[in-house]
């Protein structure tokens, strides 16, 4: 038997596949908020390309602001304001019990 041309389905005899005794498993909807998603919903289309680019693609700032065809003031400006909303946001998921980093 070829494995490309064989019909899809039940493999193995009859007798190890048995449909009573199989029991009837569904996926449960995540019932925690996504955080995450929140966050970057939250956030303006720029937003987004600034900080998939910084941080995803580790691009510098410079280099986003040619690609963005953005000031480089604004560039900065976004990237630090980003910073300080990940990081309120990450503190608010934890309850609080981040510790401050120099």
């Amino acid at each position: 038997m070829i494995a490309d041309t064989a019909p899809l389905g039940r493999i193995g005899p009859k007798s190890t596949f048995n449909r009573a005794n199989t029991p009837d498993l569904r996926l449960q909807n995540d019932q925690q908020p996504d955080r995450l998603g929140t966050f970057f919903s939250n956030l303006s289309w720029t937003d987004r390309q600034i900080l998939a680019l910084h941080f995803a693609e580790r691009l510098s700032s410079w280099e986003i602001h040619v690609v963005l065809n953005m000031s480089m003031s604004d560039v900065l400006c976004r990237i630090h304001r980003l910073r300080k909303l990940a990081r309120a946001s990450i503190e608010a998921s934890r309850g609080g019990s981040v510790p401050k980093l120099a």
